[in-house]
């Protein structure tokens, strides 16, 4: 749900008006065009897929598995990785932070009483003997149990390989954050975009840190749902300066600027897993899709 729609499920309002008609804003940047991004409905319909798989293979090993939903409200999931934030987004939700509180509980596990089966869970989570070990970039290690009806689910909805190219790009994509947030055009617009927000009233040093601050208040509101009528209000107002602050200096070109260099090294030589993962991603969509 929306940020305002949940506050009018409290019984309260905010200000804030609505934003300025204007084109439709460029999708925010993101590493190797958000290969290993998947926005709610597709996050979604590849649950769903991959648990129905699931099922079938615990059933093919004489078990019984109960897909479970995909919990949905979780706003937080689609937060731009530099903290890039359009105007109308900043109106309709903030940042996402109280929306999520509000709209997301944990579901009950369907399995809980099969859990307990340890011959069950092997099946399901595979077992040490059957490990597989990948390099990863940078150094970093990657590990699956090829025997898990886990991995059999993810290998038949995305391809066997996909359990190496997703972890692939995963580590270079924050590989490629870092590096960007260390650029000195994105410092020099982080310098601007602060002074901005001083000047707005809602003074902060780094992006990100306007998102930190309603993450503590919402740890001081707790369930009390007058508190956080009171923590969305400065959701709200903090994220719309932010907005504001980003696009008058133009955060989104710095940073897509800062990103096609970072790319440029070090995604270096990963061409060809870049385009097979591209594929395997748009496969298993069309499958979730038609299922």
């Amino acid at each position: 749900m929306a940020l305002l729609l949940g506050l009018g499920a409290a019984g309260c309002s905010t200000s804030g008006g609505t934003a300025a008609p204007g084109p439709a804003p460029l999708p925010a940047p993101r590493p190797f065009q958000g290969v290993t991004h998947y926005p709610e409905p597709e996050r979604v319909a590849l649950h769903t897929a991959e648990e129905e798989f699931v099922a079938a293979c615990m059933k093919r090993r004489g078990f019984t598995y109960h897909p479970q939903p995909l919990a949905t409200g979780d706003h937080l999931s689609d937060i731009n990785p530099y903290g890039l934030l359009a105007v109308p987004q900043a109106v309709n939700d903030g940042y996402g932070i109280t929306s999520t509180a509000l709209s997301t509980r944990p579901a009950a596990d369907a399995n809980a009483a099969e859990a307990a089966n340890t011959r069950w869970r092997d099946a399901l989570l595979g077992t040490p003997a059957h490990r597989v070990d990948l390099e990863m970039p940078l150094g970093r290690t990657f590990f699956y149990q090829a025997d898990s009806c886990a991995a059999d689910a993810k290998s038949r909805l995305f391809g066997p390989d996909y359990h190496r190219l997703y972890n692939t790009f995963q580590v270079l994509a924050d590989a490629v954050v870092e590096k960007v947030r260390t650029d000195h055009r994105y410092l020099a617009a982080q310098a601007s975009w602060s002074g901005c927000m001083r000047d707005a009233g809602a003074a902060a040093k780094s992006i990100g840190d306007p998102q930190a601050t309603v993450d503590k208040e919402l740890r001081r509101a707790g369930r009390d749902r007058a508190r956080l009528h009171a923590v969305a209000g400065v959701e709200l107002k903090l994220s719309r300066a932010d907005a504001d602050c980003q696009a008058g200096i133009g955060l989104a070109a710095v940073v897509t600027a800062a990103q096609r260099d970072a790319e440029k090294t070090l995604g270096a030589g990963y061409s060809d897993e870049l385009a097979t993962l591209r594929t395997l991603r748009e496969r298993a969509l069309g499958k979730a899709t038609r299922s």
